[in-house]
């Protein structure tokens, strides 16, 4: 239960500046704000909005607006800490009129260095599934996948913000051409005041 001088309400907001390996490098940006409740000490229910502009470079680029709704779920299993976050997702593109519905399940393990303790061990897992057809492309089924393994870095652990440097792989499942295997590298920067 939550402690009688804490709020329960909670915010949110995540941004992304993605970049492609063309000639100008910038492929996609995301602003997602998103308010929640707390329902438990370690259970949070979430909704908000999501606006993305996606460039594909060789064709013009367009907009998606995104509505969204989540549970986040976590456990401290000492000194590991298991995050959960199930998320649906309503899809508007301006490529289509077709509302696309997207289930999302990440599941992340931090473990922190014994020999240094203000470096953590990051893993994490995303899968997509598209939960209907749509005019702009979405087929239902599996979608894609996302697997990170980095390091993580907080320099007390009392300190507001942590920084995930590492390897990221990005499986894409695509109908009617061949898949796609992106090998990124992915720098997260997380403030939790």
């Amino acid at each position: 239960h939550l402690h009688e001088e804490e709020s329960p309400c909670r915010w949110w907001f995540d941004s992304h500046l993605r970049f492609f390996d063309d000639d100008d490098g910038f492929g996609q940006s995301i602003i997602r704000p998103g308010l929640g409740y707390q329902v438990a000490d370690n259970a949070t229910l979430w909704a908000g909005y999501a606006w993305i502009r996606t460039d594909p470079g060789a064709s013009p680029a367009f907009h998606e607006h995104r509505p969204w709704q989540q549970l986040t779920w976590s456990h401290d299993f000492e000194p590991t800490l298991l995050d959960m976050r199930s998320r649906l997702e309503e899809r508007f593109l301006e490529t289509g009129s077709d509302v696309g519905l997207r289930f999302r399940q990440l599941a992340a393990l931090r473990r922190p260095l014994e020999i240094a303790p203000q470096f953590t061990l990051v893993a994490w897992d995303e899968i997509f599934f598209h939960l209907n057809d749509t005019d702009w492309g979405a087929r239902s089924g599996f979608d894609q996948n996302r697997a990170f393994f980095g390091l993580g870095w907080k320099p007390r652990p009392e300190c507001s913000w942590r920084l995930e440097i590492g390897y990221l792989h990005q499986f894409i499942h695509r109908s009617a051409r061949p898949d796609i295997s992106n090998h990124l590298l992915s720098i997260n920067l997380y403030w939790n005041p």
